[in-house]
């Protein structure tokens, strides 16, 4: 396994996002909101990818790059506390977690099983489109929306690390099949909306995407 090569496939990637966040507004009354729970989200996606091995005896030393589009989002909706009475609007604290496409951008080192099987661990950078966001919503059961906190949301791309491992086997001697496991990690993605004493929102969370790819390739 040697040379250029260029591919495209797909699988499935799962979303985790440790979440902390907390809402407050204080009007005739004290409402408060918070989360401290994991968000999580699995979908499909697809990639392109492009890259170049070397080999040497047994052992392949390569670079690579993809990109892959995908869309992940959740989010959670918790019932928060009041000082009101009864009849009063019921806050309710609302959280949410959205990665969207994403590159990754590293190297492999692999060895050769046999003279088709390839079995190879990775690592490099990730780089993904990441959104989050927290607010605080007043709802009347009896008569709807009421009102909201200011929203705290943050977008944009977001740089991390990542892992992985996999197997490739040469099907023809230009075509080849690779299934592979990636952990990527983001760090935090935060933002926070203090629209005065009286009124709040804010969020952190770590982000975190594992994926399982099936990918074939042809090679020059």
């Amino acid at each position: 396994m040697d040379g250029f090569y260029l591919g495209a496939g797909g699988g499935f990637a799962f979303m985790n996002a440790k979440d902390r966040s907390s809402s407050y507004m204080s009007t005739s009354a004290v409402a408060n909101g918070s989360n401290r729970s994991d968000l999580s989200k699995w979908g499909v996606f697809g990639t392109v990818e492009a890259g170049y091995d070397y080999q040497m005896n047994r052992f392949v030393v390569g670079a690579f790059t993809d990109f892959d589009l995908r869309s992940l989002k959740a989010r959670k909706s918790t019932i928060g506390t009041s000082t009101a009475t009864p009849s009063a609007p019921t806050p309710i604290h609302n959280v949410w977690y959205k990665v969207g496409n994403s590159w990754d951008a590293g190297v492999r080192l692999g060895y050769l099983v046999n003279d088709r099987n390839l079995l190879y661990a990775l690592g490099g950078y990730s780089g993904a489109q990441i959104s989050s966001g927290a607010r605080l919503d007043l709802y009347n059961f009896g008569g709807g929306y009421v009102g909201s906190s200011p929203t705290a949301s943050e977008s944009g791309w977001k740089s991390g690390w990542m892992l992985g491992a996999g197997w490739e086997e040469a099907i023809t001697d230009h075509v080849s099949l690779k299934l592979e496991y990636r952990y990527a990690d983001y760090g935090k993605a935060k933002s926070s909306n203090y629209a005065s004493t009286n009124s709040y929102a804010r969020q952190s969370g770590d982000v975190s995407v594992q994926s399982v790819r099936a990918v074939l390739n042809y090679r020059f």
